[in-house]
C-alpha cells in the first residue's frame, strides 16, 4: 500500500507542481476571456469522456485488479474503439444543446477522446500495480503538455489551441507506453467480456455522466450568466485549490480500490476493512492540513501564482472551494471503494443523481444572488450533501469503517498548524518569501503534531526504522522511552513492525 502510494502521490506532486506553473504562466499569458474558453472547452470534454468512456474505465479497473490468470486488455480497447465511434453524435449534441460554437465543440470532443485513451491505458496500469510506470507517463505527460501550450501561447494561440494542445499530448504519450500497458503475453479480445463490462460499467456510465454535469455545472452556469471572463476567473481559481488539494487524494485512492478490490477478493471483508481504514486514515491525514492551508492562506497563494487579473476573484472564492474539495475527495476516494466492493453501481449512480438535482437546485440561486462567491458557496453545499448521502448508501453495499478516536488526532494536528498560521498571517505582508515561510513553517509543524500523535503510524514506524538500523539499543527501544507500549499496527494493514531483542 504505501509503496504504491508512494508512486502515485510522485506523480501527483510533480503533475501538481507543473499545473501550479501553468497557472503562474498562462494566467498571465492569456487574458480571462481566452482562459474561460480554455475552462468551458475542458468541462464539455468532460462530460464527453464521461458518456462515451466511463463504462471502459471502470471495468478495466475493477477486472482486471482481480490479478492472476485475468487479462482483459485487449478487450478493453477494443470497447474504446466501439465507444470512440459515437463520437460524432456527442459532437451534434452538444452543438445543438449548448451556446458554444461548433469550433469550441470539436476541439472539445477531440480533447475527450485523448482524454478518454489516457485514463484508459493509466487504469489498466493501476490495476496491474504498475505504480512506477503510471507515475513516468503521468510526468511525460504534464510536462510535455506545459512545453506544447506554451509554444502555443507564445505564438498567439488562445484557448481553442490550448485545448487542442493537450489533447495531442494525451495521444501521444498513451503511444509512448503502449508496449508497456500491452505488455507480453495479452490474451486475446473476447466478446463475451465486452457483454460483461456493459453490464457492469453502463450503470456507472449513467453515474459517471451525471457527476461529469455536476462537476462542469458551476463553470457552464459561470459561463451563462456571467461569460467567458468570469468562467476564466473561477476557473483558474477552482482549478488551483483542485491541484493542491483533490491530486493528493487521488494518488492515494489509485492505491486504495485496487488494493482493496485484490484483498477482498483473496482474503475476504475483514482484510479489505483493515486496508480502508488504514487508507482513510491516510486520506484524511493528507487531505485535511492542505485543505486548511489553502483557506487560510488563500490571498498569498492567489497573489504568488495567478496573474493579475485573477487575484482578487481567487483570494474570495478558493477558501469556499477548498471545503468544496474536502467532501468531494472523501467522496470519491473512499465512499466510492463501498460501491466497487459490492458491485453495486447503481447506488453511485443515486448519490450522483441525487447530487446533480441538489446542484440544480441551489447554484443558479445562490449564482444569481451572490456571483462567483454564491457559486463557490453552492459547490460546498452539494459536496457535503454528497458525502453524507453517499455514506448512507454505504451501509447498504460495503459498510466502510471509520475510526473516529484516530480521525480525531488528525483533526487536532490540523488545527495546532491553524493556529501557528493565524499567528503568523499578520506578521508577514504578500510576497513569494512570506508565502515560502508560511508554507514551510505550516509542513513542518503538522508533521510534528502527526508524528506526536502517531497519525497513520507516522511515530510507530520511525522507531521500528531505527531499531532495526541500532540508532538505539534494542533492550531500550524508542518506544519504550516514549512509553507507548507497543510497536505494532495490527489493524492498519501494514506489514508487522514489531521489534524483537536479537
Amino acid at each position: 500500500m504505501l509503496s504504491q502510494t508512494f508512486h502515485y502521490s510522485v506523480a501527483s506532486v510533480v503533475s501538481a507542481a507543473i499545473g501550479l506553473l501553468n497557472a503562474v504562466v498562462f494566467t498571465r499569458l492569456l487574458a480571462p476571456d481566452e482562459y474561460g474558453v480554455y475552462v468551458v472547452g475542458l468541462s464539455t470534454a468532460g462530460i464527453v469522456s464521461a458518456l462515451l468512456f466511463t463504462w471502459v474505465r471502470v471495468a478495466a479497473l475493477r477486472f482486471q485488479s482481480e490479478g492472476g490468470a485475468v487479462d482483459v486488455r485487449k478487450t478493453i480497447f477494443l470497447a474504446y474503439l466501439i465507444s470512440a465511434f459515437a463520437a460524432p453524435v456527442a459532437l451534434l449534441v452538444a452543438t445543438l444543446t449548448t451556446s458554444v460554437s461548433l469550433e469550441r465543440n470539436i476541439a472539445a470532443i477531440f480533447f475527450a477522446l485523448g482524454l478518454g485513451l489516457f485514463e484508459l491505458g493509466q487504469e489498466l496500469l493501476k490495476a496491474r500495480l504498475r505504480s512506477l510506470a503510471f507515475m513516468t507517463a503521468s510526468i511525460i505527460r504534464a510536462c510535455l503538455a506545459f512545453t506544447l501550450c506554451l509554444v502555443a501561447a507564445l505564438l498567439g494561440g488562445g484557448g481553442l489551441c490550448q485545448l487542442a494542445m493537450v489533447a495531442i499530448t494525451y495521444f501521444v504519450t498513451t503511444t509512448l507506453f503502449a508496449s508497456t500497458i500491452l505488455r507480453s503475453p495479452v490474451a486475446g479480445p473476447r466478446i463475451s467480456d465486452l457483454r460483461t463490462f456493459a453490464a457492469f460499467g453502463i450503470p456507472i456510465t449513467l453515474s459517471g455522466i451525471v457527476f461529469a454535469i455536476h462537476a462542469a455545472l458551476d463553470r457552464m452556469l459561470v459561463f451563462h450568466f456571467m461569460g467567458d471572463h468570469a468562467a476564466g476567473q473561477y476557473g483558474a481559481s477552482a482549478d488551483l485549490v483542485r491541484q493542491i488539494i483533490l491530486i493528493p487524494a487521488v494518488s492515494i485512492a489509485s492505491a486504495t480500490i485496487p488494493l482493496a478490490v485484490r484483498a477482498y477478493a483473496n482474503d475476504g471483508a475483514r482484510e479489505a476493512r483493515r486496508h480502508l481504514e488504514f487508507s482513510l486514515e491516510i486520506l484524511l491525514a493528507a487531505v485535511l492540513p492542505a485543505v486548511a492551508g489553502v483557506a487560510l492562506t488563500s490571498s498569498y497563494i492567489a497573489g504568488v501564482i495567478l496573474g493579475s487579473e485573477f487575484r482578487e476573484t481567487a483570494a474570495r472564492i478558493m477558501p469556499i472551494l477548498a471545503f468544496a474539495w474536502l467532501f468531494q475527495s472523501f467522496s470519491q476516494s473512499y465512499i466510492h471503494a463501498s460501491f466497487h466492493l459490492a458491485k453495486t453501481p447503481f447506488m453511485m449512480t443515486t448519490q450522483s443523481i441525487a447530487m446533480l438535482i441538489a446542484n440544480l437546485a441551489v447554484m443558479p440561486v445562490l449564482l444569481a444572488r451572490f456571483g462567483l462567491v454564491g457559486a463557490a458557496s453552492s459547490l460546498v453545499i452539494v459536496e457535503a450533501f454528497g458525502a453524507g448521502f453517499g455514506w448512507y448508501l454505504t451501509r447498504k453495499a460495503f459498510p466502510l469503517p471509520f475510526d473516529a478516536f484516530r480521525l480525531m488526532r488528525i483533526v487536532a494536528a490540523t488545527a495546532i498548524m491553524a493556529v501557528v498560521l493565524m499567528v503568523l498571517k499578520p506578521l508577514l505582508p504578500i510576497s513569494v518569501v512570506s508565502f515560502g515561510v508560511l508554507a514551510a513553517i505550516g509542513c513542518l509543524v503538522y508533521v510534528a503534531a502527526a508524528f506526536a500523535f502517531d497519525i497513520a503510524y507516522l511515530r510507530t514506524a520511525v522507531i521500528a526504522y531505527g531499531a532495526r538500523r541500532k540508532l538505539w539499543p534494542a533492550s531500550q527501544s524508542k518506544h519504550e522511552r516514549l512509553g507507548t507500549p507497543s510497536i505494532t499496527a495490527p489493524s492498519t494493514g501494514l506489514p508487522n513492525m514489531s521489534i524483537r531483542k536479537p
